[in-house]
């Protein structure tokens, strides 16, 4: 996987470790057998299984003067894999239970330093969360979030210095361009047993929405998804799961 220029490690950043060799087995077998699963099961409309949504996101609605415009910016989880409509998916119902006009840039595949493509995300090419900072500014949202990173566990193994310096390249150039906007954080998620890197993951999402005043909602601390939210492929989750993030969210937004 190609993660792009290096990046340099910013201050304060955790020194670069050597992760046991146990462990690195365990996440490229998770990362292999994941997308397997989701390249058989987005490979096109004839072959998804029931209850997968395809891959749209759908078109930038119509933000009406008063309207609370909210930008979503994540992954599949996001885009809305495995919920049964758009309406299910659960930036749809943050978004209804909060009051705000949901702007969704949810591309699966994606994350903080990975890239996707028409298996992933429904394009020839979508690009990590930094490179898609200027789409969400363009908006001029009252609200963002960020969502996802569980796609970048493959090139956390690998180099754990380059991701969390795209965490923080994305939180700052976000705040930059939106210095009046409430900024969200929803930490990374999986449907696989949870491990020690993404556990390092969700804490430099926290520290990164900490240092440029954003609330910070956790998915594993206590884990939100349970088995039998998880979707038929495997690797996404099923309505029960969108549902139970999103109450998740707005909880942790004080929205309910």
């Amino acid at each position: 996987m190609d993660t792009g220029p290096a990046r340099t490690t910013p201050p304060g950043a955790v020194p670069r470790r050597r992760w046991p060799l146990w462990l690195l087995a365990g996440v490229v077998a998770v990362a292999a057998v994941g997308g397997l699963v989701a390249a058989v099961v987005l490979g096109g409309a004839e072959r998804s299984t029931p209850g997968t949504l395809l891959p749209t996101a759908g078109p930038t609605p119509t933000i009406a003067p008063g309207d609370t415009a909210a930008v979503f910016l994540g992954d599949s989880y996001t885009q809305g894999w495995g919920a049964s409509e758009p309406g299910t998916r659960w930036s749809a119902l943050v978004a209804d239970g909060a009051g705000w006009v949901e702007v969704n840039q949810g591309q699966g595949g994606t994350g903080f330093v990975t890239t996707s493509g028409l298996g992933g995300c429904g394009l020839d090419y979508c690009p990590t969360y930094p490179e898609r900072v200027p789409d969400v500014v363009a908006v001029q949202p009252d609200i963002v979030l960020i969502a996802g990173g569980q796609n970048d566990l493959s090139a956390l193994a690998a180099d754990p210095d380059a991701v969390r310096a795209a965490v923080d390249e994305t939180y700052t150039r976000i705040r930059e361009g939106l210095p009046q906007a409430r900024i969200i954080a929803v930490g990374p998620s999986t449907a696989q047993p949870g491990n020690a890197l993404i556990a390092e993951l969700d804490g430099w999402v926290q520290a990164a929405a900490a240092s440029v005043g954003a609330d910070y909602v956790s998915l594993i601390d206590p884990v939100v998804i349970e088995p039998e939210m998880v979707d038929t492929d495997g690797v996404h989750v099923n309505d029960a799961g969108h549902r139970a993030i999103a109450e998740r969210v707005l909880a942790g937004i004080g929205a309910r």
